[in-house]
């Protein structure tokens, strides 16, 4: 399974409807690709990437504090298959017994990526081979 490098590269807030979007960029290439997401967490990946917390942890910031109470490290963030249109990812946490992959909604899990400043890959072979063809650029 090769992993690729990808950044948030934008959230698009629809006024008018229930869905909004977040845009994911290749690090080093030009493939970038959309997920649909909810309101909810379109504010939450927004609050946390403008640093905008609550004086009481909301659900991101419990998760944070939770990983870390249990002695572990956020270390990454992966889109790991899509399937149906559906995106599927996993969180990479680091504990003392080694790496721990978590399965988590895409949204989620990029809501903790910023907070968290960590990677975020994309599988070449599920994932990007599966939208854009074998070697193809957009």
């Amino acid at each position: 399974m090769a992993m690729v490098p990808f950044t948030l590269s934008r959230i698009i807030f629809n006024t008018t409807h229930s869905v909004q979007h977040i845009i994911l960029k290749e690090v080093n290439g030009l493939r970038h690709f959309p997920i649909q997401i909810g309101d909810a967490e379109a504010g939450a990946i927004y609050r946390r990437a403008m640093k905008r917390y609550h004086q009481r942890p909301l659900t991101h910031d419990l998760i944070d504090r939770v990983v870390a109470g249990m002695g572990g490290t956020l270390k990454a963030v992966e889109i790991c298959d899509l399937k149906e249109h559906t995106y599927y990812a996993n969180l990479v946490i680091e504990t003392a017994d080694g790496q721990v992959r978590i399965d988590a909604r895409p949204s989620d899990a990029i809501a903790l990526l910023v907070g968290n400043n960590v990677d975020l890959l994309v599988d070449d072979t599920r994932v990007l081979e599966a939208m854009f063809g074998e070697g193809e650029a957009p």
